[in-house]
């Protein structure tokens, strides 16, 4: 088993105070004051499973006149329950240890940050200092790329913890955490993490009523599914509690299709479609248009809505994105969770047509021979979506462009794209960020990656897997396909964004394992040249099986 470890680094940061906040209890007579400055070490703790951990603290005290500490009192505060690490209120804290060194218990599977205050007093005049600090819980498996295998029909579930500079590889994460196997029974479809599970537009309006954004990892066969906490792998939400139509029939599972984007989740089950929001909760009901329930073979969403492929009658819907009135005038997923209601199948996403006269192609009308491969969100804040069609072993792709910005009409623009002999249309992945505002899409096949420019008409290859030419990419998805690349952002916040939104995996499988590999885009989209701007994360020792799909978490 890895031995975990406890690290406490000493810093002076440029968010400490450089002189703590004092209250003077003395006369206002002229007199030199003693000032103090106080650093409370900066405190990492790996998250402990199996029993609990203690740590010490001992601040560091500077004072202007004083040279010993004989008449200082400590005393120490912790945060209350809900209350967030790093509150400067007074009334967030409760008393906990007296003493300049603090010890502080962190308690098995304790995820939550640990506020702490320390308060300094002169018993002679008064005078008091106060200091923040915290201790910092180091969630598992964050950051990690999870990654989805197959071994004999079954599932395993993989992790590469860490970043380019220093990573382990679990082959086997629930075996290495918690001495389990595979929680799910099936041939392994998908794997998604998600750092904001829960509307982040909306959480901050609807805190109130219960809604909570937290990090969420999704694991889905084509016989069962589970909703997970990434940090600990313990199941919120298992099979009978989200797909519950099919459940409380009787009836087995049989998953074709499953996908989570920023507005929602789509789930198909039997030919039958269900879609979730992304309000936390994680209950899906039916997709509908009319009274009809329309076959949905692809799915994506935008700023603009949720989109549809309907391969039965040719064509693409559209479901607007709940708003703040549809959570308040229609409280079934919060009813379900919280109270146990239960489900019924009353709050469907509807779904209607997009057809338009100024629609610069007809949604309604789409070429039976082309077959939606995939809707990818891109551009512009997320205001783009991207719907990649190609005939069956085709070499040419027709890409359909939704957009949500007011001076274009909602389906803006149809894309003609010639490929390369060597690409495979059949096995090929695709891909967009928000961090890029011009058209561009990433798509991988065989062991190569491209980079699609749409308006210049223009494949690109980027990279290719050398060590084996037969190697195939079985996953392409971008770290964080939501962060937008601001240009007003200051620097640290600026280049954070951007190496997160514009930083991409590929999942592929050689001859003999799996590996993981790890690009740093540019903003043109080619891939960079700075050290470490390719990783490849493997380990000979704990090497990866075949790949499925991989996702990246951080929190």
């Amino acid at each position: 088993m890895r031995k975990y470890i406890i690290c406490i680094v000493s810093f002076i940061g440029a968010a400490l105070l450089q002189t703590s906040c004092y209250d003077d209890k003395g006369d206002y007579d002229y007199h030199d004051v003693n000032t103090m400055d106080i650093v409370i070490p900066e405190t990492k703790v790996r998250m402990p499973k199996e029993e609990a951990v203690e740590i010490s603290i001992i601040p560091e005290i500077s004072q202007t006149l004083e040279q010993n500490e004989e008449n200082l009192v400590f005393q120490w505060k912790k945060t209350i329950k809900g209350k967030k690490a790093g509150s400067d209120r007074l009334s967030d804290y409760k008393d906990y240890s007296i003493g300049k060194e603090c010890k502080v218990t962190i308690e098995a599977y304790e995820s939550e940050n640990i506020g702490l205050m320390l308060v300094i007093t002169d018993k002679i005049n008064g005078t008091t200092w106060y200091q923040t600090g915290e201790v910092v819980i180091i969630r598992p498996l964050n950051p990690c790329w999870f990654v989805l295998q197959e071994k004999e029909g079954k599932g395993v579930l993989g992790a590469i913890e860490g970043t380019p500079e220093g990573y382990y590889v679990y082959p086997d994460v629930f075996k290495s955490e918690s001495n389990q196997s595979f929680p799910l029974d099936g041939k392994p479809l998908a794997v998604s993490a998600r750092k904001e599970y829960g509307n982040s537009l909306l959480s901050g309006m609807l805190s109130f009523m219960g809604f909570k954004v937290s990090p969420a990892l999704m694991l889905v066969t084509d016989q069962d599914l589970a909703l997970l906490t990434p940090s600990t792998l313990m199941t919120k939400y298992p099979s009978n509690k989200i797909l519950f139509e099919p459940v409380e029939k009787g009836e087995p599972l049989n998953i074709e299709y499953y996908k989570m984007t920023a507005y929602g989740e789509l789930f198909v089950n039997s030919e039958r479609a269900y879609c979730a929001p992304m309000d936390g909760f994680c209950v899906p009901f039916s997709v509908k248009k009319g009274s009809d329930f329309p076959a949905i073979s692809a799915y994506g969403s935008y700023s603009g809505g949720m989109l549809f492929f309907d391969p039965e009658n040719h064509c693409f819907l559209r479901s607007f994105i709940p708003g703040v009135s549809d959570y308040i005038m229609n409280s079934a997923t919060q009813n379900i969770r919280n109270y146990g209601t239960k489900w019924s199948d009353q709050k469907p996403v509807s779904t209607y047509s997009m057809s338009d006269e100024a629609n610069v192609f007809d949604p309604d009308v789409i070429d039976p021979s082309l077959e939606v491969r995939d809707i990818v969100t891109g551009g512009n804040w997320g205001n783009f979506a991207y719907a990649v069609a190609a005939p069956r072993n085709g070499k040419e792709l027709t890409v359909f462009k939704f957009s949500a910005q007011d001076e274009d009409p909602v389906c803006a623009a149809r894309y003609i794209i010639s490929l390369p002999s060597e690409v495979d249309v059949e096995t090929a992945k695709f891909a967009a960020s928000y961090a890029y505002t011009a058209n561009l899409i990433f798509m991988t096949s065989g062991n190569r990656l491209y980079r699609i420019d749409l308006d210049r008409g223009r494949v690109v290859e980027l990279y290719a897997y050398g060590a084996d030419p037969s190697a195939q990419i079985a996953s392409l998805k971008f770290k964080d396909p939501e962060s937008v690349r601001a240009e007003d952002d200051d620097e640290e916040t600026g280049k954070y964004k951007e190496k997160i939104g514009m930083s991409i995996g590929l999942g592929i499988n050689t001859a003999g394992k799996g590996v993981v590999v790890e690009l740093q885009l540019t903003v043109a989209g080619d891939v960079s040249r700075e050290e470490n701007s390719i990783c490849m994360y493997e380990d000979t020792d704990h090497p990866i099986g075949k790949i499925v799909d991989i996702s990246y978490n951080y929190e």
